[in-house]
Parts: structure tokens; sequence; C-alpha cells
């Protein structure tokens, strides 16, 4: 199959089970799609992973997460342009579906399991087009209102996106600019109403 899809589509499984993710390397691999496939079966491995590279795909099983839902929202607040696919074995709960952006499951043919991740891809890429034609906010400014949002300090940010305080000053202008916004409460409202983060990331944990 030529690969003439997206070039270099960033997937990180995050699955214990080797068998699993050398299963769905091949796959990948073997697709249309031209991608790098990363590995990490443990929490901290996975948040290193993303802290590393620039992901924009997850994979991972909902076992993976059994009763740490919460750390799928910490990872969707700070990592707001990743997708997150699950892997259903049978054993994801309906409620549970709403931590995915997709599912696929463990007996689907390698043509759904691309197909899936191609619709997902397409998603993305046909939202983060209409997101930049309403607001013209860039991926990096994005992750940087995320940051905003969050309370983290223009430091903070600095460390985290692993670029210079004054890179994270010039973001935070011209996201005044473009939203014409500048406290943190506004930020917040603009972020939930278009999307980019969700109202129940702001919940007490004994409400969600």
């Amino acid at each position: 199959m030529s690969k003439n899809y997206r070039p270099s589509l960033q997937i990180v499984v995050y699955e214990t089970s080797q068998i699993i993710f050398e299963g769905l390397q091949t796959i990948l691999y073997q697709s249309e799609l031209d991608c790098r496939v990363y590995h990490a079966d443990t929490l901290d491995h996975l948040k290193v992973t993303l802290e590393n590279k620039p992901v924009n795909i997850l994979i991972t099983s909902y076992m993976m997460f059994l009763n740490l839902e919460k750390e799928i929202k910490k990872i969707r607040r700070s990592h707001p342009l990743l997708s997150i696919v699950g892997i259903d074995a049978g054993f994801i709960q309906k409620q549970s579906f709403q931590l995915f952006d997709t599912t696929f499951a463990l007996y689907d043919s390698s043509e759904q399991i691309i197909h899936s991740l191609i619709k997902l891809d397409e998603k993305n890429q046909c939202l983060s087009s209409k997101k930049s034609e309403e607001d013209n906010l860039t991926d990096r400014e994005i992750e940087v209102l995320t940051c905003l949002v969050n309370g983290q300090t223009n430091k903070e940010i600095a460390d985290f996106l692993n670029i210079s305080i004054h890179t994270v000053i010039s973001h935070r202008k011209n996201i005044t600019l473009k939203t014409g916004i500048r406290s943190q409460s506004g930020l917040t409202i603009y972020a939930i109403s278009k999307k980019i983060i969700e109202i129940d990331d702001f919940l007490p944990d004994n409400l969600t």
C-alpha cells in the first residue's frame, strides 16, 4: 500500500501487553498511514513520552486507566490537541466510552482499525482548521491558553512547553489580541465555549 496519507502521524500505544503493542505496530506500519509508533507500558512512561514526543494519537485499553479516569482528564488538559482511542476488549462500560474520542474492538480487522484512525485524524484536522478560521489561534497558542486557564505561571508554561519565557509572553499577547480577552476567568469561559477544554475539568473531584 502506498503511503500517501498524512505524513508524520505520531502515535503512542499505552499497553502492558507486548503482543497487543507489536500487533498494532505491525498493522500501523503496514498500512497507508505514514506514522511513527511509540510504546509506553507504565503511566509514568506514558507521561514522559507525551512530554517529549509530538504525539497526535494515544491508543490504550480501558483497563490501563481502570479507576484512574481522572488521569485521562489531566492528560487532556496538558495535551489539548491529543486524541485518545480506546481498545474495547469487552470490558469498557457504556459510561466510559465518553473518555475516548473513538474506539475499536480488539477483534476488529486491520482495515477497520486503520479506517477508525484515519477518520479520527481527518476529523481532528477539520476541527483544527475550523478553529483556525474562527479564531486564528495557532496550535502553540492553544497549548499556552490551556496552560493559562489551568493557572500556570509564565515560567511553568515555558518549562512545560520547552520554550522561553519571552516566547510565552509573546503568545499571551497574541491570544489577547485575537480573542480580546485579558482575564483568566474570561479566557477560561472562552476555552470552554470553544471546546478547547471541558467544564468537567474545573469541577471538584467529588462532583466528577
